[in-house]
Order: structure tokens, then C-alpha cells, then sequence
């Protein structure tokens, strides 16, 4: 009770200051100063928990820093979620299989070799050979040619109308550089950070975890807002948050997901600190199901499940006010087409009678039920132990299945061997984890590439009546009918929650209110060339 008190007061405070306008709902909060030399950024620095473990191309958080600062795609994400040009000016389609591309003409590469498009062919090729999720990606692509120095034209085997927002977050690599290296998890020299983004890294100290750019001054656009980046990892959230509170950073970043509201009332009370607040886009915490492993591939089980789970305590627990529970169809509102499916109920007795109905019963008399034949059952639940909430949440989960007689397995794993586990080797059963929001828009979008078993699969389905829909989404141009068909795969997951969203938290931004120009981008957060070609002191 004194907690659900605490969090009450915190919530009506910030509402309080919301509508008396201490919090910003907006990223865009002051116009562009009248004098830009006077108000240039000198050094930016943004605090993250997203620990580079390498600097080569393969790294996960390498790359994520890499795509906003140093390396550019053909195309790019905007603040309000389009398509934009990037290193493509203008491109064009008849049919969503063939795809021509035409490049700007000035782009050179940080070491000042000129970008052609023999850069887009040799990447495409060589990332099909060295890049573990192309076939999640891109397995659809059949060729990549080169006719001119400014033209590329990519051919798939079937239309693909989200083929664009696959592109958006796919860096282009030098041929002259990376032609020459076979592996390039082990290439990692300043060579291995040329791009032709508007920065250049220039240093790594892997003991502090460091990342030090400056901003290239033959960069091919107009020059940045900022003349030097400082990345600087922290161990954990609150040593950063903290680190922000005493101007040692000036933004907390993580990327495709915000900060706790439990941080909320120490930074209000800073009048050199703002707070965004933003709808995610992606989904906080989603517990999946693998339908390739026995017992989870039965859909009264999963249905069991969803009832076993304590929607509004967890939303309470984890959001503070600042969330939602997303429908039994997982997509979360403000999607394109979202639509309403079933509220996701807690009801322990029909969880118990569905699990009865499943054949899940307890014969032994200890409490917790076994499979068919009197077989021990002891699902096993993963998530990643980097991610505080994450694990605090697969504790509560536990204790609502084991109220139903599921005698539940914790695993938590570090990042890598979590990704590895869903994305490669398939040995999950359930897994609690967010979805991004680049990561509901892949394959056909509304989470497709997430369920389906031909791409990140990680429910596995492979069921003829789903992938009908993904087929007909990728190919369909036709509004109405992307409509109507985007209505048909959430009321598939309604009906068979081959995942479940668990709950979906606001994004939380706090940035430093002694610079104006921030932005937020759905696919990347306040880390965008936005930010990044706006931002000056106020």
C-alpha cells in the first residue's frame, strides 16, 4: 500500500507539471538561434548503458552508434516515422520486386575516396556472406547490379512493400576497405569506422568504454550542429542518471526505449533539465512463446497464460502511470491500422480451467502441475540480465504461473547469449524481451518478423494461415486491402498469442534544457541527424 501510494503522488505530480508545461510533450522545443556561431555546441555528452564490447561492424551496440554518427543507408527514418532520402536521392519501383536507386553526387567516404554504387552491390554481397541476420532481413534479395556510378537496382524473388524500412537501418561499407577482410568480427582498426556519415570516430578506449567523434569537415551534406561527441558508458542506470543530475553528461541515451518514472521526481526538481515523454512505438515487455517446442505450440496453453497474468499490477509495478496494456492483438495503439481486439484479462480460474481442458494437472500431489502421463513439467523462462526491469518482471511472472500450478524455470542470460538463443539457436521456450520500433515494422510489419519463423521468428509459427497474411501484406499496395489485412493478423494473434504484451511503458526522455533542438525519432530516439544538425545553446 505505501508503495501504490508513493507511485500515486508521483503521478499526479508529474501530471501537475505536464499540464503546467514544466514537461515538454515535444522534442522540437525552441527555435533555431538567430546567431550560429554564437550558439555552435563545442562537445556533446551522451551517457548509455549500451556497452560497445568491439568496434567491428558486427557488434550490436557498435553499430547502433555507428548508424546515427559515422554510417549512412540509401534511405533513413524521419521524426514522423517516414521514408526519407539518405545516400539515395530518389528511387522507384512498378511491381515492389525491382528497386532502382539513384545516389546523390557528392558523397565521399571519410577517407576521401568518392561513394558509387559498386559500394551499395559489394555491401549487399558481402554483408549476404558475413552478416548471421541477413536471411531474417533480407533473404528475399535475389541480385544487386551496379549499372552506373549512381545507380542500383535490387531485385527480390517476391514484392515487398516494406522492403524500404529494411534498407533504412542497413550501413553501407566501403569496397576499397572491406574487400580485402574475410572476417570481419575480427576487423576492428580505425579502418573498420570509415563511413560517409557527417562524424568520424576517432578513439575507443574499450577500459572506459569511451567513443570519442568529431565532425567531418568534408562531409558531402551541410556541416552538423555540433562540433565534437563523447559517448561515455555507464554500468548501470542509476550511476548515469546521476552523472546527468551533476552536468557530467548532458543526455542519458538508450537506444528504442526510455527511462524509469521512478527517476522523474529528483530531475523535475533541475531547471536545467527537461523531460520528453513519448508514446513507444515498440513494445516494453513481450513474453513469446516457442511453437516449435512441445507443449507451447498448444494455443490453450498460451490462452492459459495470458489469464494467469496480472496485467494492471505489472503496468503499476513498471510504468508508474506512464504505460499501457496493449490488446491480445499486440500492436500497439497509435500503429497505422491499429485496431481493437480483446482486452487482455486476469481471471486465475479460467487459466486454471484451461490448463485442466490442456491436460496440465497435478498428479503428484506437490502443487504444481504435470503434462499428459504425469510427466514434470518445468517450463523454462529466459530474459536478458542486462535489463534491471526485465528481470524484476520474469520474477513477477513466475509467481503468477506458479498460482496456476506452472512450475516455472528463471534463466537469465547475459545480452549475447539471450540474442543468440532467439535469433540463431532456437532453444528458448519463453522468453520475456521488448520489440523495437524498427522491429514492429520489419517483414510485413505489425510484429510479423517477430512471430514468423521464416525471418527473427522468435514465436516460430509456421502456420499457413499467418504467413497468407504476411505474404498478402508484403505484396499489397492497395490501401484499403492493407487495411483489412492489417486487421486480420491482429485478430490472428488475438486468437492464437503466439506472444503476449505483457505491458508497453511511455517513452521517458530527459535532456539537457541548456541546448534546444532536440528531437525525438521513433526508430533511434534523441541520438538522429535532427538532434544532431539542430541543437544549440539556448
Amino acid at each position: 500500500m505505501r508503495h501504490m501510494t508513493k507511485l500515486l503522488m508521483i503521478t499526479v505530480l508529474v501530471v501537475y507539471l505536464l499540464l503546467s508545461g514544466c514537461i515538454q510533450p515535444s522534442a522540437n522545443t525552441m527555435e533555431p538561434p538567430t546567431s550560429a556561431e554564437d550558439n555552435q555546441v563545442q562537445k556533446l555528452v551522451i551517457g548509455t548503458t549500451n556497452k560497445v564490447e568491439d568496434t567491428n561492424i558486427n557488434d550490436y551496440c557498435f553499430g547502433i552508434f555507428l548508424r546515427q554518427m559515422s554510417h549512412q543507408a540509401l534511405v533513413t527514418i524521419s521524426a514522423d516515422g517516414d521514408i526519407v532520402p539518405e545516400l539515395a536521392t530518389s528511387w522507384n519501383t512498378s511491381d515492389l520486386k525491382t528497386w532502382t536507386f539513384h545516389l546523390v553526387d557528392n558523397a565521399t567516404w571519410h577517407d576521401g575516396k568518392p561513394l558509387t554504387a559498386q559500394d551499395i552491390k559489394f555491401t549487399m554481397d558481402y554483408r549476404k556472406k558475413n552478416d548471421p541476420n541477413w536471411k531474417s532481413v533480407f533473404g528475399d534479395l535475389l541480385s544487386v547490379e551496379a549499372p552506373d556510378n549512381r545507380t542500383v537496382i535490387m531485385t527480390l524473388d517476391k514484392p515487398d512493400f516494406n522492403f524500404l524500412m529494411n534498407l533504412a537501418v542497413y550501413r553501407i561499407l566501403p569496397e576499397h576497405v572491406y574487400k580485402k577482410v574475410e572476417d570481419p568480427k575480427k576487423f576492428n582498426t580505425p579502418d573498420a569506422w570509415i563511413g560517409t556519415g557527417p562524424y568520424v570516430l576517432k578513439s575507443f578506449d574499450k577500459a572506459t568504454g569511451l567513443l570519442h567523434f568529431e565532425a567531418y569537415d568534408q562531409y558531402w551534406g551541410s556541416a552538423p550542429a555540433i562540433d565534437q561527441i563523447d559517448i561515455r558508458y555507464f554500468a548501470n542506470t542509476d550511476t548515469m542518471i546521476l552523472a546527468f543530475q551533476k552536468g557530467e553528461i548532458d543526455v542519458p541515451y538508450a537506444y528504442a526505449t526510455g527511462f524509469s518514472p521512478f527517476y522523474m521526481p529528483k530531475l523535475l526538481n533541475d531547471e536545467d533539465i527537461g523531460i520528453m515523454i513519448q508514446k513507444n512505438g515498440g513494445i516494453t515487455n513481450v513474453l513469446w512463446f516457442n511453437e516449435n517446442k512441445t507443449y507451447f505450440d498448444s494455443k490453450v496453453f498460451r490462452q492459459a497464460v495470458s489469464y494467469a497474468i496480472d496485467y494492471e499490477e505489472m503496468k503499476n509495478i513498471f510504468t508508474a502511470g506512464y504505460g499501457s496494456i496493449p490488446d491480445a492483438g499486440l500492436v500497439p495503439q497509435g500503429t497505422l491500422y491499429y485496431k481493437e481486439t480483446r482486452t487482455l484479462a486476469y481471471d486465475v480460474n479460467k487459466s486454471r480451467d484451461l490448463l485442466d481442458a490442456a491436460g496440465f494437472k497435478d498428479t503428484d500431489g506437490d502443487g504444481f502441475r504435470e503434462a499428459l502421463g504425469g510427466k514434470k513439467f518445468q517450463p523454462v523462462l529466459s530474459t536478458r540480465s542486462d535489463m534491471a526491469d526485465n528481470v524484476r518482471a520474469v520474477e513477477m511472472l513466475k509467481k503468477y504461473l506458479n498460482a496456476v500450478g506452472i512450475d516455472v524455470q528463471l534463466k537469465v542470460m547475459d545480452r549475447t547469449s539471450f540474442s543468440n538463443s532467439l535469433d540463431f539457436d532456437k532453444t528458448h521456450e519463453m522468453a520475456l524481451t521488448r520489440t523495437t520500433y524498427w522491429g514492429m515494422q520489419m517483414c510485413a510489419g505489425y510484429g510479423s518478423g517477430y512471430i514468423d519463423q521464416r525471418f527473427y521468428g522468435w514465436s516460430m509459427v509456421n502456420d499457413s494461415k499467418f504467413q497468407t497474411i504476411v505474404d498478402q501484406l508484403t505484396s499489397t499496395i492497395d490501401k484499403d486491402k492493407r487495411k483489412a489485412l492489417a486487421g486480420q493478423i491482429q485478430d490472428y494473434y488475438a486468437d492464437e498469442m503466439p506472444a503476449i504484451a505483457v505491458y508497453n511503458m511511455d517513452i521517458i526522455q530527459p535532456y539537457n534544457k541548456n541546448y534546444a533542438g532536440w528531437v525525438y525519432n521513433p526508430y533511434n530516439g534523441v541520438l538522429n541527424y535532427d538532434t544532431l544538425f539542430s541543437l544549440h545553446k539556448v
